[in-house]
């Protein structure tokens, strides 16, 4: 009785390690056209293979998306007065809940003019505004984050 269930359990392994095997036939399979059959129930069997399906991959657009803005931008770098401080970006010209981003100190921007109190600036790809007052000319020096002071008891 033993050597039946060992036999059954070995059969049993081997043939999962057969049927388990690595090498998929189906990965290499190329389709064809099925055979045609005639009036006389003859088999005609096409030389060329037909392949009537679509390509699932997408094609670029022939039309090229336009840029943002086409003219000169100038470079101007952020300048921020106190460590942890960031700069809103806005999508317009005011004050309003109108948040799209934030730059932080000495992070260059491209500026596209400057009008009163506010920038027209690019920012990732689009045009937004920033206040003008925290632009400068030049790369800011490096803002020092504060000192902790030590209390004497």
């Amino acid at each position: 009785m033993k050597k039946k269930i060992l036999f059954i359990m070995v059969t049993g392994v081997m043939l999962l390690f057969v049927a388990c095997k690595g090498n998929d036939k189906e990965t290499n399979f190329i389709p064809t056209q099925p055979p045609v059959f005639t009036e006389d129930n003859d088999i005609v069997i096409p030389d060329e293979p037909v392949f009537d399906f679509e390509d699932p991959i997408d094609t670029p657009s022939e039309v090229e998306e336009e840029p943002v803005y086409v003219g000169e931008t100038t470079i101007k770098y952020v300048k921020l007065n106190s460590y942890g401080t960031i700069l809103n970006v806005r999508s317009e010209p005011n004050t309003g809940e109108n948040v799209v981003g934030f730059l932080v100190h000495t992070e260059p921007i491209e500026v596209i003019s400057i009008d009163g109190d506010w920038a027209k600036i690019i920012f990732k790809d689009e045009i937004n505004y920033v206040s003008a007052e925290f632009l400068v000319d030049t790369v800011p020096p490096y803002v020092s984050p504060p000192t902790q002071t030590s209390s004497a008891n």
